[in-house]
């Protein structure tokens, strides 16, 4: 008979052993072998190498710059969205999360048809102005990183923020505008330190993941600018291990004193989180018209930012810039067969993505189950391999899977199950969190009844809690699925022609100039994330906002 105060080892024991063999002795062999071979630059020689103290700054700077123009363009939006009363918010609040879950590649696509030469923005001017040359690029260099990167991220913050905020008492703004504070001093005193927390938590996860971007610093960097997972990447291609190791090293420092500070600041947000949608809201026609205008102004800057260059994937599927015409060729490629057509990798991906997200969905519900137990100690160890997969580069994750998995095993001939496994790993912080907060919301008292029924620990999970818990188990499915089928890191290191998903076929028609290919297969994965996240609205009833 298994002690009570034991459960939670046992439930935890099936994740940590996966995430050992899969993630944790695969990524640590890799950097310990880089380290100790004599391969290449040593540790020393990396971290003294001007090319490295210079990806590094630019890698931080680029993160903190994005970071801050992430908040400032998300905050205004967790407000509009949190205090602002309309019909059809859930869907909003589904639609705005698309952007964060796209695949960065075809972020890249977007972009390019959007803010790039030629794209509508400079089509517009260049027909204002009658000019016959491109006036403006913004899809490009660190300016392209840096919008792509706010296009990513602004999302992120509105979500956290709005769900923090709308857990605001409205007794507490009440009572200060009756003592005559002003609404900025409302804000100041009150709402900002309620959400600051979330602010913070954020902030840091915007920070984590434009540290760790890879595709599109790829695509925008032109081989110029490179953060350090881009240089990890080269390191490895070149066959330089020691400097693959080494940066892979330090990243890993700087990436798990971030998660450590999310997970703390996490605690806290849970700690003050109190009943949800209890904040004061208002229709649009209760606002003065100074704040109706600061409100349309805003949502434009949205439109144009967020909402341009997901809707013009719709153009860069049809119309070929090269040809200067609107074709449906790149439709036929879709559904051309061979290893120059994109139904395979269609296939794959949707094939691959299903396979992972049914592996996170088992692997996150344990993981979910140990972050909720009483037992000391056990929540931050389920934390810690929740977010173990968000520190550790894509990279060195797919050249350890193939290193110490792949090659042994023979699966190098054909590696699909290791990227199944790299697209398990990239999903499952996002599947075990939204998991976890659905078990936080079961009500105690049904656990109390079927315990003073006589069920077991084994049956009250069973029928009583499980079922409970699908709604929120099929929105982490969802969110599983939308990484894995956008996942390009870890595949194009690991895929072979006959494995490419319709991410790294994007990229490789990018790189050859097949740009309405591209932007076909960019626009499947956009209808796909936008099917997804409608989908996932309707199971959630509206209650994303806590996911991360």
């Amino acid at each position: 008979m298994i002690k009570q105060e034991s459960w939670g080892y046992v439930v935890l024991a099936f994740p940590i052993v996966l995430m050992f063999i899969f993630l944790i002795f695969p990524v640590s062999s890799v950097i310990v072998y880089g380290l100790m071979s004599g391969t290449g630059s040593s540790f020393i020689e990396t971290i003294s190498a001007y090319y490295t103290q210079y990806t590094l700054a630019f890698t931080i700077v680029q993160a903190s710059i994005s970071t801050i123009l992430a908040l400032l363009v998300g905050l205004p939006g967790a407000m509009l969205l949190a205090r602002l009363r309309f019909h059809g918010k859930s869907l909003v609040r589904a639609l705005i999360i698309v952007p964060f879950v796209l695949p960065p590649i075809v972020v890249v696509v977007g972009f390019i048809q959007m803010f790039g030469s030629f794209g509508i923005i400079d089509s517009v001017l260049m027909f204002l102005t009658q000019s016959s040359t491109s006036i403006m690029n913004l899809a490009d260099g660190v300016v392209g990183i840096i919008l792509a990167h706010t296009f990513y991220n602004a999302p992120l913050v509105i979500l956290l923020v709005s769900a923090s905020m709308e857990r605001l008492n409205p007794e507490l703004e009440e009572s200060a505008e009756i003592l005559g504070a002003n609404s900025v001093s409302r804000f100041r005193r009150i709402t900002l330190p309620h959400i600051l927390p979330a602010l913070s938590a954020s902030a840091i996860l915007t920070f984590l993941f434009c540290f760790m971007s890879f595709p599109i610093v790829l695509a925008f960097g032109n081989g110029v600018y490179r953060t350090m997972e881009v240089q990890i990447w080269n390191a490895f291609r070149w066959s330089d291990y020691g400097e693959a190791s080494s940066l892979a090293l330090i990243q890993i420092l700087i990436t798990v004193t971030l998660a450590v500070t999310y997970i703390r600041l996490g605690r806290v947000a849970d700690t003050d989180s109190g009943p949800t949608a209890t904040i004061q809201t208002a229709s649009f026609g209760k606002y003065k018209n100074w704040e109706k205008c600061v409100i349309v102004t805003y949502l434009v800057l949205i439109l144009v930012l967020i909402g341009g260059p997901i809707a013009s994937i719709f153009r860069a599927a049809f119309f070929d810039p090269i040809r200067e015409i609107y074709t449906f060729d790149g439709f036929s490629y879709l559904v051309k067969t061979g290893t120059n057509g994109g139904l395979q990798p269609l296939i794959n991906s949707l094939f691959y993505g299903g396979l992972a997200t049914l592996l996170s969905v088992i692997i996150g519900i344990p993981l979910a189950y140990a972050h909720k137990s009483k037992t000391r100690g056990l929540p931050a160890l389920s934390s810690t391999m929740v977010l173990l997969p968000l520190g550790i580069s894509s990279i060195t994750v797919a050249y350890g899977l193939m290193t110490v998995i792949a090659v042994p095993t023979g699966l190098n001939i054909n590696p699909w199950p290791i990227i199944v496994i790299a697209q398990t790993i990239i999903g499952l912080p996002f599947t075990a969190r939204t998991i976890e907060i659905g078990l936080k919301s079961i009500d105690p008292n049904i656990l109390d009844q079927a315990d003073s029924l006589g069920a077991s620990r084994l049956q009250r999970i069973f029928f009583v809690e499980l079922p409970l818990l699908v709604p929120s188990i099929l929105v982490g499915a969802v969110f599983a699925f939308a990484m894995a089928i956008g996942e390009m890191s870890a595949t194009l290191f690991i895929a072979l022609p006959q494995n490419y998903t319709l991410a790294v076929a994007i990229y490789d028609n990018l790189g050859v100039r097949h740009f309405v290919q591209a932007g076909a297969s960019s626009l499947v994965l956009v209808v796909l994330c936008i099917a997804a996240f409608l989908a996932m609205e309707k199971i959630s009833e509206g209650s994303m906002g806590g996911t991360l």
